[in-house]
């Protein structure tokens, strides 16, 4: 777990914190994870609003906090933790629920949560490739080269917030990239692929109850879903997400912020479709390169000995 060294923490006034308090923005997925549990748990907390968009994570107060310049970070009696999924670990851990346990306690199923939350949080650069490619314009979500400056300069030397700020300065520049968008439907295909083999027999990831794991992999699937991947491609990964949905908590948080950023997503989704560039149709050119590419490792020879392209089973993604 990473739980910040309080010599670190600048910002002195949250030694003094009492409680929790959830330093965080409303449609961030990683946020959106950690305040499921906190609701799931029915833990009382205080909500700290870092708004992403006016770069409130630049600022010096909250670089004081969490030197790395991301969201979530929580604070409990005085101490900081950080990271996601280690933040769910902590919570279930300091604050065990009466009967059950939202960390999986077999050898075996620990072993594969441990694997999969590794996997999704793995993913979070990809994830933010589909987000800032099919659901924000670029000329609205690019941070100013002052707020890429304030990131940079307003906190101590931190290896994970340098390369924030190389990734968004790219994304100023460049966009989301073609490359960017493929290689993020083929990393959330092979992942998806690994979740579908989990839900052979099971309701849930791991079992008949949710954990960590549905919470943290919920996230992604949200996030992915309102982009536009085909995740009916997966019929026992879109059972599972709307089994997820129909709890209060996960609706609840997935929904929260301002009106005018829920909507903009809708909205932008539906200008990319009318141009012909979703992220159905980057998922349909790599099936259909798929499908070319093992016509030509396994298709029937013509008399040339050349490939005719002509598969019995096309491989899917």
């Amino acid at each position: 777990m990473v739980k910040l060294d309080r010599s670190d923490i600048r910002t002195k006034e949250v030694l003094d914190w009492k409680g929790l308090h959830l330093l965080n923005f409303s449609q961030s997925a990683c946020s959106q994870k950690v305040r499921i549990l906190l609701a799931e748990k029915r833990l009382t907390y205080r909500s700290i609003e870092v708004d992403l968009t006016k770069a409130e994570n630049a600022t010096p107060w909250f670089l004081g906090i969490n030197p790395r310049g991301v969201v979530p970070a929580l604070a409990h009696d005085g101490d900081v933790h950080v990271e996601s999924n280690d933040i769910l670990r902590y919570i279930d851990e300091a604050f065990p629920s009466s009967g059950r346990s939202w960390i999986p306690e077999g050898a075996n199923e620990a072993r594969i949560a441990d694997e999969l939350l590794a996997r999704e949080d793995g993913l979070h650069m990809h994830l933010r490739a589909v987000t800032m490619g099919f659901l924000a314009p670029r000329a609205i979500a690019r941070k100013s080269d002052a707020e890429l400056k304030a990131y940079a300069r307003n906190g101590p030397d931190d290896a994970h917030r340098a390369e924030q700020v190389a990734w968004w300065r790219a994304f100023a520049k460049d966009g989301v990239t073609a490359q960017q968008a493929r290689d993020a439907v083929i990393a959330f295909h092979g992942a998806f692929a690994r979740l579908a083999e989990l839900l052979a027999d099971k309701e849930w990831l791991l079992g008949d109850q949710p954990t960590v794991l549905d919470i943290a992999w919920f996230i992604s699937l949200n996030r992915v879903i309102q982009a536009g991947y085909p995740i009916e491609t997966r019929p026992s990964l879109y059972r599972l997400f709307r089994r997820m949905k129909a709890r209060r908590a996960f609706a609840r948080e997935v929904n929260r912020g301002p009106a005018s950023i829920r909507f903009l997503g809708p909205l932008y989704r539906g200008w990319r479709r009318a141009q012909g560039s979703t992220l159905s149709s980057v998922h349909t050119d790599i099936e259909f390169g798929s499908m070319a590419a093992q016509g030509t490792a396994n298709g029937e020879m013509d008399a040339a000995g050349q490939s005719t392209g002509v598969v019995g089973h096309p491989r899917r993604l």
